[in-house]
This record gives structure tokens, sequence and C-alpha cells, in this order.
């Protein structure tokens, strides 16, 4: 069994975040335009790496937190292709709450971001199912109407073609993600 590995069943197991303190964004303290950057970025693109290979929904504590420190890392020039897999993961045993962090995986970290991050994970599991979870009294968060207005704005595009759930984790899985990880060979 690989460290990486090991560190992913280990947390599963803990939720120990102490295991993760080499995969945390740190910013390498460099200003210029491709010099900064993030100190851990490598070692968490191992991570997210192995992660993908074999992952359930026991795994979303730590692609969350993985989520989150790749978010932290927009303005470091890292690329977005470990947050897109990060998203994806979520989304492929996603809930109804894990909405808002698909949302900002999609829009909540710059214009990279939302060109690269495909909306349908914003459609979670269905999207009138989707909008009927975020216009709930008990279940709606400051943040549910914005989802709402970005999910009913792109439904208003007449020329629009959205993939289906099922058809998106097909899609996903067979070409984008082959297309991500040979991306991030190079980098």
């Amino acid at each position: 069994m690989n460290s990486y590995r090991k560190i992913i069943d280990e947390f599963k197991l803990s939720k120990d975040e102490k295991l993760l303190i080499d995969f945390r964004c740190v910013h390498n303290g460099k200003k210029g335009y491709e010099e900064s950057d993030d100190k851990n970025y490598q070692n968490r693109k191992k991570l997210i790496l192995e992660l993908y290979k074999d992952y359930s929904a026991d795994d979303k504590p730590l692609i969350k937190w993985l989520l989150q420190e790749e978010l932290k890392g927009f303005e470091f020039d890292i690329p977005v292709y470990t947050t897109d897999l990060c998203a994806f993961m979520i989304y492929k045993y996603m809930v109804n709450e894990d909405i808002y962090d698909l949302y900002e995986a999609k829009f909540g970290a710059g214009s990279d971001h939302m060109g690269f991050v495909d909306i349908e994970l914003i459609f979670g599991l269905n999207k009138d199912e989707t909008k009927t979870f975020l216009k709930n009294d008990d279940t709606q968060k400051e943040l549910s109407n914005e989802i709402v207005e970005t999910i009913e704005s792109y439904e208003s595009n007449p020329n629009a073609k959205f993939k289906t759930r099922e058809e998106y984790i097909t899609y996903f899985e067979t070409i984008k993600a082959h297309n991500i990880k040979e991306d991030l060979e190079e980098y």
C-alpha cells in the first residue's frame, strides 16, 4: 500500500486533520506571475489522484477538505483540474446538502473555475429536485436563492444542452477525467 492510500484509509477511520498537514494550501510567499505557488500543491495533487482511483461516499469528509484547500489556492496559479476532480467525487455520491460545496467549486474561486468546472454539478441530483430543496424553508441557507437564480438562468438559455446526471457521470469518468489526468501529469 502506498503512503497516499495509507493516509486516505487512516483519515477515513479517524477524521484526524493532523494527517493532512502536508496537504494544506500554503502560499510560497512569492508574488510574481508564475512564481506565486502553493508549497503543497504537488503533494495534494498526488493525494487527490490516488483518491480518485478508489473512493466512496465514506471519503466525502476528505474530499470536501481537499476541495477547500484547492479553493484557497486559486490565487496562486495552481491548475483547476484538481478542484474539478474533487467536485466530481462529491457530485457522484452527493446528497442535496452538497450543492453548496459544488456551487463554491464552480463560482467561489475566480473565472478559471467558472469556465472549467461544468454547470451540471450545480444541477445536483436533478435540477427540479435541487431547486425544491433550495427553496424549502427548513433547508434554505443564505446562498440558496443565489443558486436557484443561477440554475434558472442557465435553464433560460433555449440553445443550451445539458447532460443528465447519468450522462454527466459517464462523460466525466470516460472522457474528462482521462484528459484531466493527462494535463496534471504535465504540471
